[in-house]
């Protein structure tokens, strides 16, 4: 039995391939450039056009690319979507099916493996010349096996098992990565799958058989752990990850429940029940970000908003939000952030020499109550 990816391409690792997509994302993260090489379209009616990161748009440059996708979509007759969230999170809901392959410029396409489609990440030049031609040639990559058995312990969440991955299998460039993670429900597949990217893996999915030369995770040793600040966005990649327990004690400004994987309604529920009856700590800032519309119309309706207000959260519109450069949630100078949001760069966050850390929500919660990243396991 072949691969994962060996099935979906049809074809084994080091040949050849060319695929027409059924799907190519371009939004205003970083695939945006792509519309600036694009000089026609061959297949609209698979183009989707996504306006999900900067939302509503904090400053003049952001509309500016909101405008220049705007006119883009509706030139070439492709279809524009807004007011949904987070573009993958909408996408892997409502939209695609098992079987089918989507192309896109971001860094997260292996979300759509936890439900057996294929998500490729491409460069902006890549993402350019597929869309203008509706195909798309690679080479099949090689596969790391990755198994996870047993199960999370209290205060531990599959974001920190992601990272511990991440941690123990820091070179994926351009290979795909397959999970056999057969504890794990639907929501943590997603979850896993997505951050898997974040080394540059070329895209992840899940398996039902392991050989026996994979990586063995064992889920009840994982601590919480947290990805560092970092330079740049150029070098988010090598953002080195440690376990929370080396940061206890740090003194934190503000936390934010958001991003790819931290705003779904499975998290929401999760951080209401570990709020309840409680209240954040006198000037500590916390934001809360929906993942899609849907999540945010659940949570309104489940009372979980009205809980993280009651709480002294602030709710943000629904969409990524995990670089935010000016508008609600920005740091200040040489304040620190925790996030669920995946990037920790200088300058992600507003200031360039705030400081962001990537930690789960149940991190970021333990945050809010102490104004300090508390080491450890916590459980509310």
């Amino acid at each position: 039995m072949g691969t994962f990816v060996e099935t979906m391409l049809g074809k084994a690792a080091g040949a050849v391939v060319t695929v027409e997509p059924d799907y190519i994302i371009i939004n205003d993260g970083v695939s945006h450039a792509a519309v600036d090489e694009i000089s026609t379209v061959a297949e609209p009616q698979k183009v989707l056009v996504i306006y999900d990161h900067d939302v509503p748009t904090g400053r003049p440059e952001a509309a500016a690319v909101l405008r220049k996708n705007l006119e883009f979509a509706t030139a070439y007759g492709c279809r524009y979507i807004q007011a949904k969230g987070v573009g993958y999170q909408y996408l892997v809901h409502e939209v695609v099916k098992p079987g089918q392959i989507i192309i896109g410029g971001g860094s997260h396409g292996g979300i759509f493996g936890a439900k057996g489609a294929l998500g490729i990440n491409v460069s902006i030049p890549e993402l350019a010349r597929v869309t203008e031609t509706g195909r798309y040639s690679i080479v099949v990559p090689e596969t790391e096996y990755i198994s996870l058995k047993g199960w999370l312990t209290e205060g531990v969440t599959i974001m920190d098992a992601a990272l511990a991955c991440l941690k123990a299998k820091a070179d994926l460039s351009r290979k795909a990565v397959e999970f056999y993670c057969p504890t794990l429900d639907q929501h943590q597949k997603e979850v896993l799958c997505s951050m898997a990217c974040m080394t540059g893996a070329y895209t992840a999915g899940v398996t039902e058989a392991c050989p026996e030369e994979a990586l063995e995770l064992d889920l009840g040793a994982v601590e919480p752990m947290a990805v560092l600040p970092c330079e740049s966005r150029a070098v988010q990649r090598q953002a080195k990850i440690v376990r929370k327990s080396e940061l206890s004690g740090m003194e934190i400004q503000a936390g934010q429940i958001g991003g790819y994987t931290g705003g779904t309604i499975e998290e929401l529920r999760r951080a209401a029940a570990v709020i309840e009856g409680k209240h954040l700590v006198r000037g500590f800032r916390l934001t809360v970000c929906p993942a899609t519309s849907r999540d945010y119309i659940q949570a309104a309706e489940e009372g979980i908003l009205a809980k993280f207000i009651d709480f002294g959260a602030q709710i943000s519109a629904a969409g990524d939000h995990s670089v935010v450069v000016q508008g609600p949630g920005v740091m200040g100078p040489k304040e620190r952030l925790v996030t669920t949001g995946l990037y920790t760069f200088a300058g992600a966050m507003g200031c360039a020499d705030a400081e962001v850390y990537t930690v789960s929500m149940e991190s970021v919660i333990a945050a809010s109550f102490s104004g300090r990243l508390e080491g450890g396991r916590q459980n509310g």
